[in-house]
């Protein structure tokens, strides 16, 4: 199996691989007498293992919603700070904290502009009477303030969820590693086995693996 495999691959691989070798089982078996029940066995049951982890790691709706929630407001505060620009403009202040706060919105980098917010929060305050003056809603500050809140709790939720799943795939990594040495031994054999029948498509994992990916873009 030279071709590269993702981790998050592994289990999905493995469940291509079961379909052909359960109905070749006894083929391949006849020429590699080591590939037997217990091998057979200890297959399913890694592979069983390695995919209960993979359906602890699936995010639920809310998580999912997280990330896309989050940049939605990061993009509603980037748009509105167009007219806190022009009201920077007319009282003749310095917009480059606005300009800074902009370029982290729109290249994502959240935590940057969580920081900024804060700053831009107290530049504000200071001048808001100018402002107020030449536009500013009154409550801008507190606006500010709301979107520094809840664009926090939402970071932190987000980079909770990523860890937690960087985490306990590193720690079952050894998992993952035996999984794919199995379907490589399966692989390897089953494309000797059936070197000249059309079955060697299903043991050439290049080919697998392209069947595996087109199956999971359209699911």
């Amino acid at each position: 199996m030279n071709s590269y495999v993702r981790i998050e691959e592994v289990a999905p691989l493995g469940d291509f691989v079961k379909t052909s070798y359960t109905r070749d089982f006894d083929a391949i078996k006849s020429k590699f007498p080591k590939m037997d029940d217990a091998f057979k066995t200890n297959f399913f049951d890694k592979l069983e293992f390695v995919k209960e982890l993979e359906s602890s790691l699936e995010l639920t709706e809310s998580q999912k919603g997280v990330t896309t929630s989050l940049y939605a407001e990061a993009d509603a505060l980037n748009e509105e700070l167009n007219f806190l620009s022009a009201y920077f403009d007319d009282a003749g202040l310095n917009k480059g904290i606005i300009t800074d706060l902009k370029t982290d919105l729109f290249n994502g980098n959240i935590e940057g502009a969580i920081l900024k917010i804060e700053g831009l929060k107290q530049f504000v305050t200071i001048h808001q009477v100018d402002l107020i003056a030449e536009g500013m809603e009154a409550n801008y500050v507190t606006r500010l303030g709301d979107y520094k809140t809840s664009m926090t709790a939402k970071n932190v939720l987000q980079n909770e969820i990523m860890n937690n799943r960087k985490e306990l795939t590193e720690r079952n990594v050894g998992h993952y590693d035996e999984l794919k040495k199995m379907i490589r031994k399966i692989l390897r054999n089953g494309k000797l086995v059936f070197a000249n029948s059309v079955i060697k498509d299903e043991y050439t994992s290049s080919k697998v693996l392209q069947r595996m990916r087109a199956a999971r873009a359209k699911g």
